[in-house]
């Protein structure tokens, strides 16, 4: 039972772990990271086990929850990070609350900061699931995002990656980059189709205020790709991976049967999950409503912070009934199964229909229904940043 609010949160629990360092930061980034040399390693993990011993005390998981379900390294860089501190970091985390049979376990990784032996001493760590940042097989789309490794070390990696053990890969890919072709997608999305990932990720690029593209494009030293263009990509990406075996499930995800990432389908499920780490966000979802805390941005200060055995929270609000309906909504859309009207209506006593402006949107065949559930259609997933 929560002892803030006196309500029990729903199922079981996904943690999120997020290492803050990168070796530079990429051109269209705008995520909570920090190039860094050296890399503070052993203060950052020793102060992400005394957020998580503080988290524990407050929260109780062991008591509260069914059992951990999913654990994701995310950044920021988390391959930075070696093998011998992600066993640390897990071993803590199991402590606190106890995995589940079969339980997923996602480390992200540049393909210039792994090889062979780093990538077998995460399989050994207990690390299930690789999610490499590939972005493009093509060089110059990769000098053109500011990404320091060539298409030919991404193949290399992941041939690693099948040697160390992983069998289950996500690789991401990233399309509309400028100047970047259909031809130039359409290659990119070959080669991911001849090493055979378990799950692709595949991304528009969105120019962030504040990235080194954004500067670029106000100064009118970039052409963005037009947007039927963009449009064609996404179709024509689409349409290969459908060819190849894979299942469309969410907007911009991709996998092989079985291979759902199933932490981040926590998210768009409305599932409970905690994050540890500078900027992580947290999330409790209760029977109706959830409530949400997120960390200090800044590294340093949430370094500062926590080894002063200070909770490094920045923020929180609770969800009303209202807002968790709102936001169930907006992430449960993007799953191309949609949103089942009888779970939100046991969960929320109302209709998803009465919430979605439901009339309008499927004038403007943004939504449809069929067999009790609301899925975008494909304009809508087009236009869905639009949206939400």
């Amino acid at each position: 039972m929560d002892k803030v609010t006196g309500y029990t949160p729903n199922g079981s629990l996904g943690i999120y772990i997020h290492i803050p360092y990168c070796r530079n930061k990429c051109a269209y980034c705008d995520f909570n990271s920090r190039a860094t040399d050296p890399v503070p390693e052993g203060p950052y993990t020793e102060c992400l086990l005394r957020e998580l011993s503080l988290l524990a005390d407050r929260e109780s998981p062991k008591e509260r929850f069914s059992g951990l379900e999913t654990v994701y390294f995310g950044g920021g860089t988390p391959s930075l990070f070696s093998p011998e501190s992600i066993v640390r970091i897990l071993d803590n985390v199991f402590a606190v609350i106890h995995p589940n049979d079969g339980i997923e376990i996602t480390i992200e990784a540049n393909p210039d900061t792994v090889d062979g032996k780093r990538l077998k001493g995460y399989r050994d760590a207990g690390i299930n699931r690789l999610s490499l940042g590939v972005q493009s097989f093509n060089d110059l789309d990769l000098k053109r995002l500011g990404r320091t490794h060539s298409a030919r070390k991404a193949e290399c990696v992941i041939q690693e990656a099948r040697d160390a053990g992983f069998t289950n890969l996500s690789i991401d890919l990233i399309f509309a980059i400028p100047g970047q072709t259909p031809s130039d997608l359409e290659r990119s999305i070959l080669k991911a189709l001849t090493v055979r990932p378990e799950h692709i990720s595949l991304y528009g690029l969105t120019i962030e205020h504040g990235t080194p593209l954004h500067t670029a494009l106000r100064n009118g030293k970039l052409d963005l790709t037009p947007e039927e263009v963009e449009v064609e990509m996404y179709f024509k990406a689409k349409e290969l991976l459908k060819q190849a075996g894979y299942e469309h499930y969410e907007i911009s995800s991709f996998a092989l049967e079985g291979f759902h990432s199933r932490h981040n389908s926590r998210y768009w499920e409305g599932g409970s999950y905690i994050g540890l780490g500078a900027g992580a966000h947290s999330f409790l979802r209760y029977p109706g409503w959830g409530r949400r805390w997120w960390n200090e941005q800044d590294p340093e200060r949430y370094m500062e912070l926590t080894a002063a055995g200070v909770a490094a929270t920045e923020g929180g609000e609770t969800l009303g009934r209202d807002e968790a309906m709102t936001e169930r909504l907006m992430l449960g859309l993007r799953r191309l199964c949609g949103i089942s009207e009888e779970e939100f209506r046991k969960d929320f006593g109302l209709s998803p229909r009465s919430v979605l402006e439901w009339k309008r949107l499927r004038e403007l065949g943004i939504v449809q229904s069929a067999n009790g559930r609301i899925t975008l259609t494909e304009k809508g997933i087009i236009f869905s940043n639009e949206i939400f």
